[in-house]
């Protein structure tokens, strides 16, 4: 099942800045001291009998540390990724073409696979621990002071206390996709063999809303601007199967040296009420 996602630049302020040039509409907000959130990458699959134990870690984790540092996303794809052609049709995929891509690309050897922070890829639960305690204690000079998203729109407002070259990605994701109250089936398979019907699926990756699937290029300047941009979602391109009560944007900023600088998630306003 294919599903894209456009990104669209709406007008960036109010009508009396529109004869300013784009440069000069930003205003520098010194930032107080990031601390870097994590992003977990969890390359999973419906056919995958020992990703849900991965998921559960990572919700751990989440627990632990608090949702807003740990920032999980669920990117079905690869070969345990259930696809529609497949002898049982019944059972709705939630893999995409983009996850896909981004299995090949990271060179996914084996499901579950994450990537913390944009590191090498591990295969093991019980390093995942490790690892994100480690990165939790970094700093970062990168913060975002404003991300939103209001179903249509996402809103990101960035900075940094030093010159920083690197991406900026925005991913929509889904929670609480299962099988009860529709007409879908989404089972995955559990480590003792079993099929649960009733599994809940969370952050399931749905689309990128940057131009370039790996994100796009941005520099945070030190101490005179502040980084301004609206991605948009339009509605002909969202899935009609998506509830929009259980969307959220994922924001963030990262480069091949470092990694993950900074990164957000935020939830649809409102629960998705107009």
């Amino acid at each position: 099942m294919k599903k894209y996602c456009i990104l669209g630049l709406m007008a960036l302020l109010a009508a009396a800045c529109s004869n300013i040039d784009e440069d000069e509409r930003f205003v520098y907000v010194k930032p107080a001291e990031a601390q870097r959130a994590v992003l977990i990458e969890d390359f999973t699959g419906q056919r995958c009998v020992n990703c849900p134990t991965a998921t559960a870690t990572i919700h751990d984790l989440q627990q632990q540390y608090g949702e807003d540092n740990i920032i999980a996303v669920a990117i079905h794809s690869g070969p345990f990724a259930h696809r529609s052609t497949m002898a049982s049709a019944f059972i709705s995929d939630l893999g995409t073409t983009e996850g896909d891509d981004y299995y090949t690309h990271w060179a996914i050897e084996a499901q579950p696979g994450v990537k913390i922070n944009r590191g090498a890829p591990l295969y093991d639960p019980s390093q995942y621990a490790a690892v994100v305690a480690s990165e939790l204690q970094k700093t970062t000079t990168v913060e975002f002071s404003e991300v939103r998203f209001d179903g249509q729109e996402v809103t990101v407002i960035a900075s940094s206390s030093e010159r920083v070259e690197g991406k900026m990605q925005v991913w929509i994701t889904e929670d609480s996709i299962n099988t009860v109250g529709g007409n879908r089936n989404y089972v995955q398979l559990m480590p003792d063999g079993s099929t649960n019907i009733d599994y809940v699926h969370n952050h399931v990756y749905r689309c990128s809303l940057t131009i370039d699937p790996y994100g796009d290029p941005v520099t945070l300047e030190a101490g005179n601007k502040t980084f301004f941009k609206i991605y948009q979602l339009t509605d002909e391109k969202r899935d009609s199967s998506w509830k929009r009560e259980n969307l959220a944007a994922v924001v963030f900023f990262w480069n091949e040296q470092d990694g993950v600088l900074q990164a957000r998630r935020v939830p649809l306003e409102n629960g998705g009420k107009e």
